[in-house]
């Protein structure tokens, strides 16, 4: 059997799921991060596209109990 040569090692990561904390990221930092041509820009934490450092600095310092998605939980889960 031939060798093959050195195999070139490469390091990918997956910006679109929330198997390891990745935090929040802008646009900008995933396009970065993502190999291909379909590039999902949504944040990966929270779901929302920061377009600046601020955007995704202010959406560090929310609480989860600030936000839309929890409060519209809440009310759901009072409802019932």
């Amino acid at each position: 059997m031939k060798e093959k040569g050195n195999k070139i090692k490469v390091r990918a990561e997956r910006v679109d799921t929330k198997c390891g904390y990745i935090g929040h990221m802008t646009v900008d930092e995933i396009r970065e991060r993502t190999v291909g041509e379909f590039i999902n820009v949504a944040c990966p934490e929270c779901g929302e596209i920061h377009l600046t450092v601020e955007e995704k600095e202010a959406a560090e310092r929310k609480r989860i109990t600030e936000t839309s998605k929890y409060v519209r939980i809440k009310e759901e889960a009072e409802q019932e």
